[in-house]
């Protein structure tokens, strides 16, 4: 490039504020190193002056002059950059080098750092810093191994910035250390929304993730950012142009959520953890609550904020476990469902007074949400409860009402909060969401910050009844038969015969939670579980929580207290409070083998039976008991009653029309008591192909009920075609044919 050009490219970037694009490289790429190494550091133009940093700080500004490679021998942050004509400079390059033998001497005065964080915002007094592994973990032969064993098994994520932007004692909202001023929800707020450059680098775990870029760091959390009541606190990831790309893409989450992201969060586990200020939520630590409510809610087939478990470092210091989440945003929808993010209202609770107990719109209008409310707050109504779902008075949708409430989504949600006994919940720790644009379904809940769940097994929220939130909501609702008897076929879905409430399958999510985490506990115990022995007591004096002794406890008794009698407790709860029926849904049988809901397989040649008491059914798909103009419910033109020992089946083989029948039943009881109805697809378990029919017997004394042509399908629905039998009549049905089933349409 001639030099004039050049110069003048560079007076451009330098007007503009720019710098230039290429970055310098590094001879080895960041991740988790056993051995020492040398490392180069390169750049992609020649004639420049690279510097670098080893402690987080912008080597723009901090730099020392690079001059041969380095010693990397430990944990190490490397941040570098070059200078051109002493004018224009280059980004900057980050790349952390994790040692997990450094974690085992990670002590409590690294160089730079204060002895002393924020000051106390309910009590007197300053949070007297803690940075070490504890030694008598890592100082132990057996432990110490786990922790640098339990460091490869979750992804690493690194943040690297300046010291003073954690930790600086200055109270500006451009200069002040976020770590020292948190912003907490009480006192005067300082340093809440307060934002710092950060690199963000996502490594290693089973995954082997390769990420670094560069976005905006700020404290998160409500009383989690009192420093009395948890040091460890939160930190929120925006992608913003100010910082870098203004959209992270990338696979965060594999396959189980979207792909960009305008913001993350990072949780820290604040409610019965290791840190929390009470030991009788310290001695329950697991971990793994909140992340439970959001796997099941995933089981029950709604949208969840996806997290997964990682290892935090802070400019090479360890920092422990936290959860890397999904942040609900209009962006969150957006990825989620479509649209535009103007589309989208997402609403959560402020706490405060007002109408509907202060619900405010986070994104988006208020209107939809208050409308709703109204709605809600004007049952038992037939109409209202219409309008609500977007049906006119008829129960047809109408494009006049746009629904204002996802009924399924909403029962999942509350089984879920009444199934883990949410004490922390629903005066906060809530999110909705809906699209105002287009027909949605309506505003639908998603769960957060559900921490305080899984502890009592006896714990009854039925009773709690909060203006303007889920559970006000709820006890409206159920005053509304259609809704109520709707609630009772959800319930009975998630609380019987292996769904996601069974005591089989809550486990089961549990464990898949807590077994990632088996090794990596030892890491976050090292770091944090001696601070309320050791360092800040503050209302009672902890001690050294570790994974074999109080969180082994604590698992133990969840695996045999608690899931193991906790769906009943709450089917009980519901009855009490005439929220589930006492009689007892229909058992449905597949050749004498009783099975679950959703889809089942069957074969022409199985016997379906039923099994209660005055069972009533319909096999294509409509409820056998109407509520829609009566609350006491009527049977459905449909429905049939059931004869104790019918086999359904029997004689269906001419009159099926496609390869599944949906099944719904429901029983009464002898005092008039509907059970909740009970649903399941059977689905034909045949995957033969039949290619040719010409000159079958078997077809020869079937009736003829129409011209179908070569409308002849097999069993899997793929369309079985042959000329010679174009001009054939062949009626609908399922028919076996020289040892094949097949099925016309």
């Amino acid at each position: 490039m001639p030099k004039k050009l050049l110069l003048c490219l560079l007076a451009c970037l330098l007007a503009c504020g720019k710098a230039w694009s290429a970055m310098p490289e590094f001879s080895a790429a960041h991740g988790i190193y056993n051995e020492e190494f040398r490392l180069s550091i390169t750049s992609p133009v020649l004639g420049v002056t690279l510097y670098y940093t080893d402690d987080g700080s912008d080597p723009r500004e901090k730099g020392l002059l690079y001059d041969g490679s380095l010693n990397i021998s430990r944990t190490t942050i490397i941040r570098a950059a070059y200078l051109m004509n002493d004018t224009v400079w280059s980004d900057v390059t980050t790349a952390s080098y994790i040692f997990p033998q450094s974690l085992l001497t990670q002590g409590n005065k690294p160089a730079g750092y204060p002895a002393y964080w924020g000051k106390y915002c309910e009590i007197t007094g300053t949070a007297i810093a803690d940075y070490e592994m504890d030694p008598e973990i890592t100082g132990n032969k057996t432990y110490s191994t786990y922790v640098t064993e339990g460091i490869l098994t979750l992804p690493i994520v690194s943040l690297v910035t300046e010291k003073d932007n954690l930790f600086s004692r200055e109270n500006d909202s451009i200069k002040g250390g976020i770590y020292i001023f948190t912003g907490c929800p009480v006192g005067d707020g300082t340093g809440r929304g307060w934002e710092r450059p950060v690199s963000f680098e996502f490594l290693g775990g089973p995954e082997n993730h390769d990420l670094t870029i560069d976005c905006c760091l700020k404290l998160h959390g409500g009383h989690g950012r009192l420093p009395e009541k948890n040091p460890k606190h939160a930190f929120r990831l925006h992608f913003k142009s100010d910082y870098g790309p203004k959209k992270l893409k990338y696979s965060v989450f594999g396959n189980r959520a979207p792909k960009k992201f305008n913001a993350l969060v990072l949780r820290t586990f604040f409610g019965y953890s290791w840190t929390h200020w009470d030991n009788a939520q310290r001695s329950k630590a697991q971990y793994a609550r909140d992340l439970w409510t959001r796997e099941t809610q995933a089981k029950m087939g709604d949208p969840i904020s996806t997290g997964q478990y990682v290892h935090l470092f802070l400019n090479g210091l360890y920092w422990g476990i936290y959860n890397l989440c999904e942040r609900v945003t209009d962006d969150f929808c957006v990825e989620h469902f479509g649209g535009a993010e103007e589309d989208w209202d997402v609403t959560e609770v402020d706490g405060g007074a007002g109408q509907y107990h202060a619900a405010i719109p986070t994104y988006g209008t208020i209107d939809a949400w208050n409308d709703m409310c109204d709605l809600i707050y004007q049952l038992p109504n037939h109409k209202s409860y219409m309008h609500l779902i977007g049906c006119g008075s008829d129960g047809k949708p109408n494009v006049k009402y746009p629904p204002l409430l996802d009924v399924d989504n909403f029962i999942h949600y509350m089984l879920i909060n009444l199934y883990g006994g949410n004490t922390d919940w629903d005066h906060h720790n809530w999110y909705a969401y809906r699209n105002r644009v287009w027909a949605d379904k309506g505003f639908r809940f998603i769960c957060w910050d559900s921490e305080n769940v899984l502890v009592s097994p006896t714990e009854d929220l039925t009773s709690k009844n909060n203006r303007g939130c889920p559970t006000g909501f709820l006890n409206r609702l159920m005053k509304q038969g259609i809704f109520a008897h709707h609630f009772h076929e959800e319930a009975q879905r998630m609380l019987t015969h292996g769904g996601p409430l069974t005591p089989e399958s809550a486990v089961a999510t549990w464990d898949s939670l807590a077994n990632v985490i088996k090794l990596a506990l030892w890491d976050e115990a090292a770091r944090w579980g001696d601070y309320r022995r050791d360092v800040h007591p503050y209302q009672s004096k902890g001690s050294l929580y570790k994974p074999d002794v109080t969180y082994q406890t604590e698992r133990t008794r969840l695996q045999k207290q608690y899931f193991p009698v906790r769906t009943d407790n709450l089917i009980q709860q519901l009855r009490n409070r005439g929220w589930f029926p006492k009689t007892p849904a229909p058992a449905i049988f597949v050749d004498d083998i009783e099975i679950g809901y959703g889809v089942q397989s069957f074969s022409v040649e199985s016997t379906l039976t039923l099994a209660g008491t005055n069972i009533y059914y319909t096999l294509d798909g409509s409820a056998p008991v109407d509520w829609f103009n009566n609350d006491a419910g009527a049977l459905s033109p449909t429905a049939k009653p059931y004869t104790e020992g019918d086999n359904i089946l029997k004689g269906m083989a001419y009159s099926i029309l496609s390869d599944t029948i949906m099944l719904r039943a429901i029983c009464q009881g002898t005092d008039g008591e509907w059970s909740p109805i009970v649903s399941v697809r059977l689905a034909v378990d045949s995957p033969d192909i039949v290619k040719d029919l010409k000159g079958s017997k078997d077809l020869k004394d079937l009736k003829d009920f129409g011209d179908f042509k070569d409308n002849i399908f097999d069993l899997s629905g793929r369309k079985i075609v042959n000329s010679n039998l174009s001009n054939r009549k062949y009626p609908r049905g399922i028919f076996i044919i020289n040892g094949k089933k097949i099925i016309v349409k």
